[in-house]
């Protein structure tokens, strides 16, 4: 599913838990693409092919799995950076995660290249995406979310979902911080929310009206004293 211009978005459609996954198309030297957070290889309960599910559906696009260059991952649970392992080992993609979370995954066998902090991220070809980090704490400790200025699209991992936000009761995870992260990334100017689960809807809320409307609604809902 395009979003615009070269960056396309793959909801989850199984049957067991697994994260979207979200692809800048072609964005980086030789036509090689980027995917934030490919999910699960294999889902843990049925089994799904998470890896491959999203490879057909990128070939769908006509964007070859294979050729993926860069892994950004928003945090280090499983479902959201299982497949980052295999794409670096047999594909030579780097993976890009925060330090915080670096243990996590690092126990599941994986390997950081890039340590993402707050900051900016250029992506270069054919044309430069400025991209910048923020580092969004709470759901776990390293949890980072990607905002695109240029297109005002935030990429929001596990920290906010459709009229809901992440999970805290996994280790590590701190409602407070989660909330300052919130409250921090709802002063954006956000015309397109990209989250990391299709929670109620496919993850994908298109609009500054509705994105706002969703943030208000989890600010109300889940206020301070609920959380």
């Amino acid at each position: 599913m395009k979003i615009v211009d070269c960056l396309h978005a793959y909801p989850w459609r199984g049957t067991d838990n697994n994260c979207n996954s979200y692809v800048f198309a072609g964005a980086l030297n030789e036509g090689r693409h980027v995917v934030v957070d490919p999910g699960h290889l294999l889902t843990p309960m049925y089994q799904e092919p998470g890896l491959e599910r999203l490879w057909a559906e990128m070939n769908r696009d006509r964007l070859e799995g294979t050729r993926i260059g860069l892994v950004i991952l928003t945090h280090g649970h499983p479902d959201h950076c299982e497949s980052a392992i295999a794409l670096r080992q047999e594909y030579g993609a780097l993976v890009a995660l925060h330090e915080a979370d670096a243990p996590n995954y690092e126990a599941m066998g994986g390997k950081v290249d890039i340590f993402l902090d707050e900051g900016s991220l250029e992506l270069g070809s054919p044309e430069s995406i400025s991209l910048q980090i923020c580092h969004s704490p709470g759901h776990t400790p390293g949890h980072v979310t990607i905002y695109w200025p240029k297109r005002k699209i935030l990429i929001a991992g596990d920290c906010i979902f459709y009229r809901s936000m992440g999970r805290t009761d996994f280790p590590g995870g701190d409602a407070r911080m989660l909330q300052k992260s919130i409250e921090r990334l709802s002063g954006l100017d956000i015309e397109c929310l990209l989250c990391g689960h299709a929670y109620g809807s496919p993850g994908i809320l298109k609009g500054k009206d509705e994105v706002r409307e969703n943030f208000r609604f989890i600010q109300n809902y889940f206020g301070k004293e609920a959380i």
